[in-house]
């Protein structure tokens, strides 16, 4: 199977960067766009939008012990090249946005993410460092227009000595126009350290105002929900691993929240209950058609440590439920020329970061591979059918780390991915795109 290298040389670019302004995505032949700055850039997803696409990133500046992490949006072109300066927003961790459509026009922009005060003087340990949903709504010329927060705003007594946390996950926008966001929250206790962090759904108007939130508790495990959440038809529906976390080691099985509006679940569906290892979902795609549902992907290892990692996915119906039958799982190095016959077995530590349903109603699937001999981690990509069966699998590598985080596929069929490439202590953000087969494009 052919491998792909990137030929990286933005390092003198680098070392020239003065200012996030002036930095350009490195010129390539092929479509392989860069976008660094001043201060080490983290992908969180990509968007497409009519005539190019916005990316959303997290930069860090400051120092080790006081940090500054800023929300950063890139709009680019068809081809990738960057439409005027960088959007940066104070006090937010963007974790999830969405474009806000009207007739085929984008209207605005939302982000969710968190909002992290450091009180290094707080009484309580656990109030040392206070998080807040936060979630940020942009005109469509990406100025902030109003910025709503999901916060524990009563004051700390003796009944009450510990701040409640609250995260913000992933953003959706229904077709009817209103906004559900997903989220978890841990409870303000003596011990909050190890308290499990519960699900949210918190629900915005067609006015983008505060219309509900709820809590969804499970016995005490901690929720680790994936990057995307889903709207249709009245129901909300997500992937998490519900996770038992002791130190360094986890173990986790799948859920599927299936959620009336304003509700609790009306369906929940789970794989990996009565056994012990590490799944976790970290994407959940619709399929391009409804009546089949939704794929989802994430990593799985027998070793709760992750060590023996290998790509799953599986597809749900549209009532939720997880569909016997679907569940694959991909080696980067088996899955090449042939299929992972045990679960268990691993050659190499794979990790699966994002899907999208294509117009075959099929799906793409992208994760990392880390490379035996150089200990990078490159790309996988991979494209399944509407039965989950593997169609082909290609392997993109490069110096450095390459971690997809999003992709999704353009109006033609090709695919975009968008990820950080990490070389040094020095990452940068990068945008693929590939044709319907996985070819690097021109």
């Amino acid at each position: 199977m052919r491998k792909f290298y990137l030929f990286i040389f933005f390092i003198s670019v680098l070392l020239s960067c003065n200012n996030i302004d002036s930095s350009e995505p490195s010129p390539l032949n092929s479509f392989i766009r860069f976008y660094e700055g001043p201060y080490s850039l983290t992908a969180r997803s990509v968007e497409k939008i009519p005539g190019g696409f916005v990316l959303l990133a997290t930069m860090v500046s400051g120092s080790i012990s006081d940090p500054i992490i800023q929300t950063v949006l890139i709009e680019t072109d068809e081809k990738g090249t960057r439409i005027g300066d960088f959007k940066i927003y104070d006090d937010l961790i963007g974790k999830s946005f969405k474009p806000v459509f009207t007739n085929g026009s984008v209207q605005g922009y939302i982000i969710v993410g968190d909002n992290v005060v450091i009180d290094p003087l707080a009484e309580q340990a656990a109030n040392v460092s206070i998080s807040s949903m936060e979630i940020l709504i942009l005109n469509s010329s990406f100025t902030e227009v109003v910025r709503r927060s999901l916060s524990d705003k009563r004051p700390l007594s003796g009944s009450h000595p510990v701040k409640d946390d609250y995260y913000g996950a992933s953003v959706t926008v229904a077709n009817d126009g209103k906004v559900y966001l997903l989220g978890t929250f841990k409870q303000g206790i003596i011990n909050q350290q190890s308290a499990p962090e519960e699900q949210l759904l918190f629900g915005l108007t067609t006015s983008l105002d505060s219309a509900w939130v709820k809590f969804y508790p499970l016995l005490g495990n901690t929720f680790l929900n994936s990057k995307s959440i889903h709207a249709q038809n009245g129901n909300i529906v997500w992937a998490s691993a519900v996770a038992d976390i002791q130190g360094d080691f986890t173990t986790s099985y799948v859920a599927i929240p299936f959620v009336p509006e304003n509700s609790f679940p009306s369906n929940y569906s789970i794989i990996g209950q009565n056994s012990s290892q590490l799944y976790l979902p970290k994407d959940i795609q619709p399929s391009t058609t409804p009546e089949f549902g939704f794929g989802v992907t994430g990593t799985y290892s027998f070793n709760i440590d992750g060590s023996a990692g290998n790509i799953f996915f599986f597809k749900v119906d549209a009532q939720g439920n997880i569909m016997p039958g679907t569940e694959r799982f991909f080696d980067g190095e088996v899955s090449i020329d042939g299929e992972v016959t045990d679960k268990n077995s691993s050659t190499v530590i794979d990790s699966g970061e994002s899907l999208i349903g294509t117009r075959d109603a099929g799906f793409a699937i992208v994760g990392t591979m880390t490379n035996t001999s150089t200990k990078d981690k490159d790309i996988l990509l991979i494209k399944v059918n509407a039965f989950g069966e593997k169609q082909w699998i290609k392997r993109i590598g490069a110096s450095g780390d390459e971690v997809p985080v999003s992709i999704r596929e353009a109006d033609n069929g090709d695919l975009l991915i968008c990820g950080t490439n990490t070389l040094g202590n020095y990452s940068t953000i990068f945008l693929m795109r590939t044709d319907s087969n996985g070819e690097i494009k021109n």
